[in-house]
């Protein structure tokens, strides 16, 4: 008879039948309710929101540093700005202003259109120098000078084409072509 309650044993009752699918019921229902609630907390998690609030933040946080270092700049400007000398330079750069008693000049292009690769024909340096007494820029008088003018009538100024070369072109040529008075 062992064998016969073992065997009865082995067999749930009804009880424990509906006990057990209660249970799984149970279980069954809480995994149901818990990916449930994934899903909506998945669903209507403002993940993206917040990316991009942490993208925009980023955003401003490198405007505020560029701001920043603008205004510093700005600051540094307004204390050279107070600067009587700062504000001099500026005026002669930038507007062309002289102190009292300068004078202004301002060298124009030449009339004429010439050729791209030409050296700039109102450039001074290709010109020759002009001795002190003859410049007519200056007040009779008010300039001593240790040379003595020429008797003859005043030589042509000199061009930077001889016996048919190519013109001497480039900085160099000219500053060379300038500086002839000194041999």
């Amino acid at each position: 008879m062992p064998k016969a309650r073992r065997a009865a044993k082995k067999q749930p009752t009804r009880t424990e039948k509906r006990a057990s699918r209660e249970s799984r019921r149970t279980r069954l229902v809480l995994v149901g309710a818990t990916v449930l609630s994934a899903v909506i907390l998945a669903a209507w998690f403002p993940a993206s929101a917040l990316y991009h609030q942490r993208a925009s933040l980023a955003g401003a946080n490198g405007q505020l540093l560029q701001l920043r270092s603008e205004d510093a700049a700005l600051n540094q400007e307004r204390q050279n700005l107070s600067d009587a000398a700062e504000i001099g330079r500026i005026a002669r750069q930038q507007y062309q202003l002289v102190s009292p008693g300068q004078k202004a000049y301002a060298v124009l292009p030449p009339s004429g259109v010439a050729p791209a690769n030409a050296p700039y024909a109102g450039d001074p340096g290709n010109n020759a120098p002009v001795a002190p007494t003859a410049a007519s820029e200056l007040p009779p008088g008010t300039v001593t000078t240790t040379t003595q003018p020429t008797a003859g009538p005043p030589s042509p100024p000199r061009a930077s084409v001889s016996s048919g070369a190519a013109p001497a072109e480039g900085t160099l040529a000219r500053m060379l072509n300038a500086l002839e008075f000194w041999r």
